[in-house]
């Protein structure tokens, strides 16, 4: 698993919404905590990791290098 793939991954819960590691999840892209939760959902699904070890990590997260490196972190 990848920075890219996990942006594609992210990008894909955001219809019409380019993906880069240094976007702010709120100002540039939207995400409200449903919409987090949307994407730890679909993270989960797609790469296999236990989101839910790590849920505090992601509702903590204020940028998608955040997301990121939780995802590396919980697949290694």
């Amino acid at each position: 698993m990848t920075e890219d793939e996990i942006c594609r991954i992210i990008a894909g819960v955001l219809p019409g919404k380019d993906v880069a590691p240094h976007m702010s999840l709120r100002n540039d892209l939207g995400v409200d905590s449903i919409g987090l939760m949307s994407i730890v959902f679909v993270l989960e699904e797609q790469t296999g990791i236990d989101t839910m070890s790590h849920i505090m990590e992601f509702t903590e997260a204020e940028y998608v290098h955040e997301i990121v490196g939780i995802c590396l972190k919980a697949a290694s």
